[in-house]
């Protein structure tokens, strides 16, 4: 009997033994898979600081900033001057009046339309290759067949436009182009002082920012060619 007692006993001290061994052994791997799940239950609930969790974690606690930036507008606005824009033509100024620009102190290189009557509004409108002088009375104001250029052949003209240009602190004003009826837009080279063909501007071009004032009158650039005393208010134009 003390036999069968002490190998049950020895049994059971190796027994006993063996698991000590085993789950000490386990430990290390119990460890990592507790931190491993710890690990994933963070990243699932947002949390980047480990001691907010298993609580909630909100902008202070996470220094994640939750509420959105509020957007805010800007509002935009036409500019007075505007470029041109993929080919498009752009209005650079509308609506001076001519309280602007005193014609009585310009010198005029043409006719002398100072004291024409205002019938017409003129807008400008300035392009990289064009300039468009806008006006109401381009189809009503009476024409004059006229030689062209070229000799071979007459023209129906009924406007002539004027630019007047400072120089030395007088401003001149002349005539640069014959229009025809229903045509408001030229080569913009032909604001020219080859163009006026009276001194002091016979070689006046003009410059990049240049202040210019731009006005429609009827045929004005002879005085033996005319239809209407008739002509706009000037427009001031920066030139580019």
């Amino acid at each position: 009997m003390q036999d069968t007692v002490a190998k049950s006993t020895a049994s059971g001290v190796l027994f006993a033994s063996w698991m000590n061994n085993h789950f000490n052994a386990m430990r290390p791997i119990k460890f990592y898979l507790t931190i491993l799940t710890l690990g994933s239950t963070l990243l699932v609930t947002g949390c980047s600081d480990p001691w907010c969790w298993p609580f909630d974690c909100d902008s202070s606690s996470s220094g994640v900033e939750t509420t959105p930036s509020p957007v805010v507008a800007t509002a935009t606005t036409s500019p007075e001057t505007e470029t041109e824009n993929s080919g498009t033509v752009a209005t650079v100024t509308t609506g001076t009046t001519a309280t602007d620009f005193d014609l009585s102190r310009a010198t005029f290189l043409h006719t002398d339309v100072s004291g024409w009557a205002q019938t017409t509004t003129l807008s400008v409108e300035l392009s990289a290759s064009q300039i468009c002088l806008n006006y109401d009375k381009t189809n009503s104001w009476p024409s004059v067949a006229i030689d062209h250029t070229s000799g071979t052949r007459k023209i129906n003209v009924n406007a002539n436009p004027w630019v007047f240009v400072n120089r030395g602190g007088q401003w001149y004003g002349g005539t640069f182009e014959w229009l025809v009826v229903g045509n408001q837009c030229r080569s913009k080279s032909t604001v020219n002082g080859d163009h006026i063909k009276q001194a002091p501007l016979t070689n006046w071009a003009p410059s990049v920012g240049e202040e210019l004032y731009f006005m429609m009158a009827g045929l004005s650039r002879f005085g033996t060619i005319s239809n209407v005393q008739e002509r706009s208010q000037p427009v001031k134009v920066i030139w580019q």
